[in-house]
């Protein structure tokens, strides 16, 4: 089996689905090279890293695309766990400027003591970590938020990530082509003209020019839900030849 692995602590996206908690929204778990990347901690994170088999001390890094509260909410709660308290910090944090160090940021200020480095996210920065790379890719169109999509790479595998925001056409040339695993927070079944989040409408553009490997969809709303989303990822794989799965909470990937 594989030692890189994603795991998802959550799958929900957008207030009603997170807020009511039809499904969780605890982020992302990934592990490349043996590093642990915690990526967008939302709501109920730290309890879903115990819940899956994780420990919260085992973080390196902690990536947030952006401050929505549905990406962040338990930033402060699981920095406090994974650094014991400020006394053993995690390696990084690379987020957007506003998440740390904005007018209303989400990061309390008493628990920067929790981390070595803090890495701010903008197109084309890039930060390193033992073997591990991370890079803001574009700026992506999103309310009231700096949203930044994300490359996490190793010696051997790419990982992308495509957060919250309205497509637009600079999105499919700018994201690295070919990765091993794509993920793409996919919020509706269609396209919304009064919310800016992405459809199964704007991933099937996406996909066919970026071509990866694997696709994973995530950051279902409850419009999604109700249409189901393991039918809306085939139907996004019949469209694009890209195998493409639909994400499930605790769901396990290796890759």
């Amino acid at each position: 089996m594989s030692k890189d692995f994603l795991t998802f602590l959550g799958t929900a996206g957008g207030r009603v689905a997170v807020f009511r908690q039809l499904r969780y929204s605890g982020g992302m778990w990934l592990t490349l090279e043996g590093i642990n990347i915690l990526i967008d901690p939302g709501p109920g994170s730290l309890i879903r890293i115990f819940e899956f088999g994780f420990d919260p001390e085992d973080i390196n890094i902690i990536v947030v695309s952006h401050r929505h509260l549905d990406h962040s909410a338990d930033l402060n709660t699981v920095i406090e766990a994974s650094s014991k308290s400020t006394s053993k910090p995690i390696d990084m944090l690379v987020a957007p400027n506003d998440v740390v160090f904005g007018d209303d940021p989400i990061l309390l200020k008493y628990l920067h003591k929790g981390v070595k480095n803090f890495c701010i996210v903008d197109e084309n920065k890039e930060f390193s970590f033992k073997d591990i790379k991370i890079r803001g890719i574009v700026k992506h169109i999103h309310s009231y938020a700096e949203t930044f999509g994300l490359e996490i790479s190793s010696k051997s595998k790419k990982v992308v990530y495509v957060p919250c925001g309205k497509f637009y056409e600079r999105m499919l040339y700018t994201y690295p082509h070919g990765a091993d695993l794509e993920i793409l927070n996919t919020t509706f079944p269609k396209n919304s003209y009064h919310y800016k989040h992405l459809s199964a409408e704007d991933v099937k553009k996406i996909l066919k020019v970026h071509k990866p490997k694997r696709a994973v969809i995530t950051h279902f709303s409850p419009y999604i839900l109700r249409e189901n989303p393991e039918k809306i990822a085939e139907e996004i794989y019949r469209e694009t030849s890209i195998p493409t799965v639909a994400a499930k909470d605790g769901m396990k990937l290796d890759f």
